[in-house]
């Protein structure tokens, strides 16, 4: 859809498939004071609304604007409700007020009919479904907008098993609000530049690969099957296995297991309160520190507690997916914070942050809203008197006033260290998540600095250097006729540059420090060719080579050491 698309009423209503979902919309954003927006968006013309002003009601005094969008998104159902629940992770998309109020978000929805479930059943399973199970409870456990769950009896099995079925009709009610959401991303877009630096239209395309994920239980039962498998030699912590033969795209089929919701654990078994809370933290780590694959949603309801403290886990339908070099970034974050290296901490945040094209970014007034919040979080107290979710928000949020985005895998990664904290500390109050982290950090640390590691990456370094070197040449070539014949045109701008180069050059040269002498060192280890002149076993270059890794050493930890 072009930006020139939604220039008149008559644009907007030929882009939107429903325009009476439209109106509905419209009707609510106004019923709770958003009239004002839905004005600005040329909205209230296009859908024939126009008194917007006289539909707020009598209580809004005592209402927030934040309960205000909450209560409008619940009003409006499934689609916007996991829209809510997805910015509810987005601190640098929205303001933390309403960012912490979305996390209420419920479901309010009436449970499927008997007949609805029969009939997903019979269409999923075949006429016969009833074969498959000794017994079905039909009063379901829990619903949601887009599912329900009920307890069932395998037959062939004989296990008790929850069954997650999808409800009839929701995939094109979800495909007409999706529609909507898109021009409306537009709207905000063109016609309201206040509100474009939060990406409306970014947002909504995400979100929209997001929920088409969720409505296809396929994903999930994948997800599901990872991280059992993840999970399966960790004692403490379990995951659901699921029953592939009796799910489907719209039917998930997974063992039941018994147990009390985290926050109650502590009580209704009488457990120690310092066993469970680390246990919960460490596997957190574990997902995102060594799997490279997290759970997205780890709010209590999803976090239940068996009898002897065993941890598990439920609800995979949000899951975050991490790359080594995400990971890396993560840990020099923690490792900032137990050193209070505000360096380290700035660098990192302003590297992974994303850079909007043609704004002159000030690195030295970043860093010094680094330091500043690193210092009103850290100054005076011990690692366990750190609020580390207030932490993580206020990094976050002085990013966004530097207009620098935070990727939403990194602002997952962080909701979930908050999130499981603050349940962590409810339960025990001196809980540290960076002693829990200790050892991952560590152990992370080792393979980091690992030498066959960093031969490798020497080595991969004199391989793009030399690809570059035969490459080079014939790219200037291209680039000096290109520019000479007026196919390419050169422009150079100058704003803070010196500032941002010389911050570079620190930069680069201790990373330059590294694959020197890693290079120096694996060449000095192949080298060994079995020269005439040898001593020791080792030949004249080998030597050579060696001998220089080892005067570079020093230089090298002190490098290591300030990292």
């Amino acid at each position: 859809m072009s930006g020139n698309l939604y220039t008149s009423a008559k644009s907007v209503v030929s882009a939107v498939k429903d325009i009476g979902r439209l109106r509905e919309i419209v009707r609510v954003l106004a019923r709770h004071g958003f009239g004002e927006l839905v004005n600005r968006l040329g909205l209230t013309d296009t859908v024939g609304f126009k008194n917007w002003a006289h539909t707020k009601g009598t209580d809004d005094e005592l209402i927030s604007t934040a309960e205000h969008i909450r209560l409008a998104v619940e009003e409006l159902g499934p689609t916007f409700i996991k829209l809510g629940q997805i910015l509810s992770t987005r601190p640098d998309v929205v303001p933390a007020e309403i960012a912490e109020e979305l996390t209420k978000l419920q479901d309010a929805v009436p449970s499927m009919s008997e007949q609805d479930v029969r009939s997903v059943l019979s269409i999923e399973l075949g006429e016969d479904w009833e074969s498959h199970f000794v017994d079905f409870d039909m009063t379901p456990l829990a619903c949601a907008s887009i599912a329900q769950v009920h307890r069932a009896l395998l037959a062939k099995e004989g296990e008790q098993v929850v069954v997650k079925i999808q409800r009839p009709g929701i995939t094109p009610r979800i495909e007409r609000d999706l529609n909507i959401l898109h021009v409306l991303a537009r709207l905000v877009e063109t016609r309201a530049p206040d509100l474009a630096l939060m990406d409306p239209v970014g947002i909504v395309t995400e979100f929209d690969k997001a929920l088409r994920k969720e409505l296809d239980f396929t994903d999930e039962r994948r997800n599901i099957g990872q991280f059992h498998t993840n999970f399966r030699n960790v004692e403490g912590v379990r995951v659901p296995r699921v029953f592939d033969r009796v799910s489907t795209s719209r039917v998930l089929v997974m063992e039941f297991i018994s147990g009390v919701k985290v926050t109650e654990a502590v009580q209704a078994y009488d457990l120690e309160p310092y066993d469970l809370a680390p246990r919960m933290l460490r596997a957190l780590f574990k997902m995102v520190f060594q799997d490279g694959l997290f759970h997205g949603d780890m709010h209590p309801g999803n976090i239940f507690v068996l009898e002897d403290s065993t941890v598990v886990l439920i609800d995979f339908g949000l899951v975050g997916r991490l790359t080594p070099r995400q990971r890396e970034r993560i840990l020099d974050i923690l490792v900032g914070l137990s050193r209070q290296d505000y360096e380290l901490v700035s660098r990192v945040m302003f590297d992974l942050g994303v850079k909007i094209p043609g704004v002159v970014y000030d690195y030295d007034a970043f860093e010094a809203d680094v330091v500043d919040v690193m210092e009103r979080h850290l100054a005076g107290r011990t690692l366990a008197e750190v609020d580390v979710g207030a932490y993580f928000g206020d990094l976050v949020e002085g990013a966004v006033r530097h207009q620098i985005k935070m990727p939403p895998t990194y602002t997952m990664v962080f909701k979930a260290l908050v999130t499981v904290e603050g349940i962590g500390k409810k339960i025990a109050p001196n809980l540290s998540l960076i002693d829990e982290a200790r050892p991952f950090i560590k152990e992370m640390m080792l393979e980091r600095y690992d030498p066959k590691r960093l031969m490798r990456e020497g080595l991969n370094s004199v391989e793009a250097l030399s690809r570059a070197a035969r490459t080079m040449p014939a790219q200037l070539t291209r680039l000096m006729s290109d520019l000479t014949e007026g196919r390419a045109t050169l422009r150079l701008e100058h704003g803070g540059l010196d500032k941002d180069l010389a911050t570079r050059r620190r930069i680069a040269l201790r990373r330059n420090r590294l694959w020197v002498f890693s290079t120096l060192l694996f060449g000095g280890v192949i080298a060994n060719s079995g020269d005439a002149f040898s001593f020791f076993g080792l030949s004249w270059l080998s030597w050579v080579l060696l001998v220089g890794a080892a005067a570079m050493l020093p230089w090298v930890l002190g490098a290591v050491f300030r990292e």
